[in-house]
Order: structure tokens, then C-alpha cells, then sequence
């Protein structure tokens, strides 16, 4: 099998290649980002350089693409719309595959430059110049290898040589030359320490309305990412933390049409207190993202951003000093009032799910033909299209990206179940009908993190991919992670999707609502169940007929022990009580056999939701 750079005459017959591109550097564009819209224009621009060299391959080579798919259809009506992961695979018929691998080289990075000229034309003179052309130019990582592809071959045993040249090849490094600083001790960014701050100091009354503070020292790749919102002209709308976890009080206020009028006044004694201070202009004014006006913590940020540069100039002129720091108090002071008015007020938390597709590899590693392959693409892109409707259309959420079998989101609190639920299911039913046999066909594993939304977007990233590391142990779950803000107190669960944990934790936070269940039941099975671990530890071993009546008795004991007096005894020992042992029993699922294991996942579950419940609660004013 030939592998590498073909040596080829003008006469010799066009032979086809297996092409297979990985792009990146991931880290950059996606790990490293101190705002969510950051984190999504990353992955945003990872997958648009992506797309254009599956679109220049595709117009310019005329190949047959394997991953993603695309087709003429899709390149003349819906390309736009084509979410691309950082790999290209593709046939393509050339004798020099070199030169197509250095054309499409090009294509990538002439696309990464068109993003980071329209940042730099936005700052305009507030950056360093030489510096920022430095850290843009080189840092596209490309990676192209290639096999001869012969149709009387095994297609599969191609496609796995040339994957292990791609492995090999990433093991070589590519050594860059290391241009020095324009002067000794420039600052360092604040999101990669291998790289100095451009932004020029003196000149942050300039650069403060794009929402960078003033403690921020931001290099080049962070500061294209910063400017997504300029870049892209608002044509990609995206919300924020604070507004996902408002979400759900909004809704709240809509349903109930009453609260709207109220609402409404209390805008408009935002408006009146910001224009006291001459920080807006006057009538008429349309005040942004409202939502951080309902949030103590997240007023200056929100007021700083909106600050006319000619005021923000004359308070530093004049010392003024407290102008903020006053008007977020009386902001603060009318907030409160009108929340106990409401008799509700907003969760400060929100979901950041993480979603990832298991097997995938040995999945891949079955395919006989191209064909098979190429079905498969078309499922994966069918799957990412589907995930961000659900996501936005059906649940208000945010996706941040959606390519492939990989996904992340940000979710209000009461959607976020039913979301993930939503997206299982469409993954199932994608990968159900590519034909796979059942024992290679992928699953889904996806974590869930329940975070505060003021928490760094770097711990909450960590606390979300924790969650999914722990579903795909085993794969095919629903990990959960929550951690108070402070971290006083944290709880983990993961259930396998056969469990329907979706709908038992639905039906717990209902028995919760009711007063049937309460915290210290959900605690008292805990405890129960690590006594029981002790004693079987120790020797005392039953059977499983032996444990399932015991433990039966035990679940009946307890929830009568913490019956309220005025729900009927006949009530909770009936019909709550078969609630709780169908849920103990978990008949859906075939991996969880053992009583004591079903026990823990009950008392998992009832803590989970009513976590769930009290920390979405909106009657806490």
C-alpha cells in the first residue's frame, strides 16, 4: 500500500486517494475563554476553517467526500448550515496529494485571516500591530496524510492505515521559530500565559465598550474570539449565562400575565436610575440584555459595557469615582423591592451539558465500504443539525457546539432534563438507522453540571466534562454534577439512559412539590444504604430474594416515619409508595441487577431532584 507523497510523470493514470486532515490547534480556540461567547465563537470559527476545506476539496478537487457529508445539494442550498468537527476525510483522484494537502492548507488559513483582519479593522489602532500579525499568522495547526486507494482493496484496512498515519504524524512536532517580544517584560495574556497581551494600556476608554475590563490583558486569538459580536454584525445571536438562568423566571413572568405589567415598571425605574447618572442617553433608548439588571453581581459589568465613551472620559477627568458603585446600590434597592412585591425571584444557576458518542472508534474501525462511511457521516451531521433545534427551538438553551457526536450546551434549569432526554433520543434514532448491528452501534454518554452562573467558565467546564468522564465509564449514561457556589456541598449521579432517569427524576421532583418526599427521606435512603454496604462488607451476605422484600419494607419505613400530618397515611403507603418501588426496582435496565446497587440509585436520584428543585426554586424572595 503506498502512503506518503506520490512521485508521479504527466502520463501516469490519476489515481484515487483516502485524504484524511485534522485542524486545530482545539486548545486555543475552544478550552481557552473566560466568557461562554467566547467559548462558542472559538468552536464557531474551528468549525467554519473546517468547512472550508471540506467545501475547497469538494469545488476544487471534485472529491468524494466521506466526513463530513456533502453533497451537491447541500453545497448549492444548505452549506451554511454544515456543522464540521476538525477533521476532513475525503477521496480524492490526484497523483501529486501533496499539493492538494498545501492548496487546502491555504484555504484554511486565508479563512482564518479574513476573521482575525475584521477583529483587528474593529480595534483599529488600540492593538500592537506587529505583535498581534505575529500571533495570528502561524497558528493554524494542519495535519494531511494520505493512502493509495484501490477499489479491489479493503476499504477498511485503508481507512485504519492511514488513521495511524495521522496518529504517527501528530507525534511530529512541527518547530516554529520563536519571534521575541517587541520589548522585554510586554505583559502576558491573562488566558494563555505562552502569549503577550496586545491590547495597548493607555487606551482602554477605547477598548472598554467591546466589554473587556480594564484587569484584562488579552493576546490576539483571545481578542478575535472577544470580538465575535462586532465580527459577525449581531447575525449570530447568543446568550449569555445570565440570561439562560433568567430564562426560566421569564417564563415564569409570561405565563403568569399578571407579572408582565410589572415587569414592565420595573424597567423603567432601571432606565430612570441609569439616566440619573447620565450613563444612557435619553428617550427614546432601547437598554440591552435587561436580565443583568436582576442580578446584583452582574451590574457592573453590564453598566461599564454601556457607558457612552465621552461620560466614561469626563468621570475620569473628574474623579467621580462613585458614580457606579451608587447607582448599582440604588439599583440594588429598587431590585429588592420589587422582588418582594413579586414574591419570586430568579435562580443564579444554570446547566452546561456535555455530550460525546461512545464506541465511536471501533464503530468507525467496522466500516467495509465507503459508502457505509458515508452513511454514517450523513447520520452525524443529521444528529448535529438536530441537536442545536432542540436545544434552541424546544428549550430556549444556547448550543456552544454540535459536531459529529460531540456536543455542549447551556440550558435553563427547568428545560435541561427534558433537552437531554430529547437529544438521547435523536442520537439513538440516528445511529438506529444507519443498519449497525447493536453490538458496535455508538451511544450516547452525557454530563451534566449544575453551575452558578458567576462561577469561572473554567471550573464550570471542568465540572461539566468531570460529569461526562464519569457517564462514559460505563458509557450510555446521564451523569450529574452539582456543586454549590463555595463548594459547601456536591453531589455526583450517574444513571444509565435505560433507567429513564429523566422521567424518574421528573416524577421525584413532582412527590417533592407535593409534600409526599423530603430532603431528610432522600437523606435517611442514603444512610441507609451505607449501613447496609457495612454490613455486607462484614460478612452478612443474602441473596437477592432475600434483599429485595428487606429493603422494601425499609424504602415503606422511612417514608411513613416523615409523613405530614395532613397527608393521608393510605395515600403515601398506596399509591406514592409504588411510585418510589417502580423507580428502586428500575425494571427498564439490564445492567443494574444488585438490591443494594438499586437502593443507592433511588436515594442518588430522590437527592438529585430535589437539589434540582431547590436550587431552580423562584419562590425564595
Amino acid at each position: 500500500m503506498e502512503t506518503g507523497i506520490s512521485h508521479h510523470s504527466q502520463f501516469a493514470k490519476t489515481e484515487k486517494k483516502l485524504m484524511n486532515f485534522s485542524i486545530g490547534p482545539v486548545q486555543e480556540f475552544i478550552a481557552q475563554a473566560r466568557k461562554t461567547r467566547d467559548l462558542w465563537f472559538g468552536s464557531f470559527v474551528l468549525s467554519e476553517i473546517s468547512k472550508e476545506a471540506a467545501i475547497r476539496l469538494a469545488e476544487v478537487y471534485n472529491a468524494d467526500l466521506i466526513f463530513p457529508y456533502l453533497d451537491q445539494k447541500i453545497l448549492k442550498t444548505s452549506v451554511e448550515e454544515l456543522k464540521v468537527a476538525n477533521k476532513v476525510v475525503a477521496l480524492v483522484s490526484t497523483n501529486d496529494p501533496r499539493s492538494v494537502a498545501l492548496d487546502v492548507r491555504k484555504a484554511v488559513n486565508r479563512k482564518w485571516l479574513e476573521f482575525a483582519k475584521e477583529a483587528k479593522d474593529q480595534l483599529g489602532d488600540v492593538v500592537i500591530g506587529p505583535m498581534w500579525d505575529r500571533q495570528v499568522k502561524d497558528l493554524i495547526e494542519f495535519y494531511a496524510v494520505w493512502s493509495r486507494f484501490d477499489e479491489e482493496q479493503d476499504y477498511q484496512k485503508i481507512w485504519m492505515k492511514t488513521e495511524q498515519l495521522m496518529s504517527a504524524r501528530k507525534t511530529l512536532r512541527d518547530f516554529k521559530q520563536n519571534e521575541p517580544a517587541d520589548l522585554l517584560g510586554d505583559i502576558k495574556s491573562s488566558l494563555d500565559g505562552g502569549r503577550e497581551s496586545v491590547l495597548k494600556i493607555s487606551r482602554y476608554t477605547d477598548y472598554q465598550k467591546y466589554g473587556i475590563k480594564k484587569s484584562e490583558h488579552l493576546d490576539a486569538i483571545s481578542l478575535v474570539k472577544r470580538m465575535s459580536r462586532y465580527i459577525l454584525n449581531d447575525r449570530k445571536d447568543f446568550k449569555s449565562v445570565c440570561e439562560i438562568a433568567f430564562l426560566q423566571f421569564l417564563e415564569e413572568i409570561e405565563i403568569e400575565g399578571s407579572l408582565n405589567e410589572k415587569l414592565k415598571v420595573h424597567e423603567k425605574q432601571i432606565k430612570s436610575i441609569l439616566r440619573h447618572y447620565r450613563l444612557i442617553p435619553e428617550e427614546p433608548y432601547e437598554l440591552k440584555d435587561l436580565y443583568n439588571y436582576y442580578y446584583p453581581e452582574r451590574m457592573e459589568e453590564a453598566i461599564t459595557e454601556i457607558i457612552p465613551k465621552q461620560r466614561f472620559s469626563e468621570m475620569l477627568r473628574n474623579n467621580e469615582n462613585t458614580v457606579i458603585s451608587n447607582c448599582i446600590k440604588d439599583l440594588t434597592d429598587v431590585l429588592e423591592n420589587f422582588y418582594k412585591g413579586l414574591g419570586k425571584r430568579p435562580t443564579s444557576y444554570y446547566a452546561l451539558i456535555v455530550g460525546d458518542g461512545d464506541r465511536m472508534g471501533d464503530c468507525l474501525r467496522s466500516m467495509i465500504t465507503v459508502e457505509e462511511h458515508q452513511k454514517f457521516s450523513q447520520k452525524l451531521s443529521q444528529f448535529a443539525s438536530n441537536v442545536e433545534r432542540i436545544v434552541t427551538n424546544n428549550y430556549r438553551g444556547q448550543m456552544i457546539y454540535s459536531g459529529g457526536d460531540d456536543l455542549m450546551a447551556l440550558l435553563p434549569l427547568n428545560n435541561c432534563l427534558n433537552a437531554v432526554q430529547r437529544i438521547q433520543q435523536a442520537f439513538s434514532k440516528q445511529m438506529k438507522d444507519t443498519g449497525l448491528d447493536s453490538s458496535i452501534c455508538p451511544t450516547l454518554s452525557v454530563g451534566v453540571a449544575i453551575v452558578h452562573m458567576i462561577e469561572p467558565l473554567e471550573d464550570s467546564l471542568n465540572m461539566a466534562r468531570l460529569a461526562e468522564k464519569l457517564a462514559k465509564e460505563r458509557r450510555n449514561e446521564l451523569a450529574i454534577h452539582f456543586q454549590r457556589r463555595g463548594g459547601s456541598e456536591e453531589m455526583r449521579i450517574s444513571v444509565p439512559f435505560d433507567a429513564n432517569p429523566v422521567e424518574n427524576i421528573k416524577k421525584l421532583q413532582h412527590l417533592y412539590r407535593s409534600g409526599y418526599i423530603s430532603s431528610s427521606f432522600a437523606y435517611n435512603l442514603r444512610a441507609m444504604y451505607l449501613e447496609y454496604v457495612s454490613m455486607e462488607e462484614k460478612g452478612n451476605d443474602f441473596s437477592v430474594e432475600q434483599w429485595i422484600p428487606v429493603l422494601e419494607l425499609e424504602i415503606r419505613r422511612l417514608l411513613l416515619k416523615k409523613r405530614q400530618e395532613h397527608i393521608p397515611h393510605e395515600k403515601l403507603s398506596g399509591e406514592v409508595l409504588d411510585e418510589l418501588l417502580s423507580i428502586f426496582h428500575c425494571k427498564g435496565s439490564t445492567r443494574l441487577q444488585k438490591p443494594l446497587e438499586l437502593l443507592k440509585l433511588l436515594a442518588e436520584q430522590c437527592i438529585i431532584a430535589i437539589t434540582l428543585e431547590k436550587v431552580g426554586d423562584m419562590y425564595e424572595a
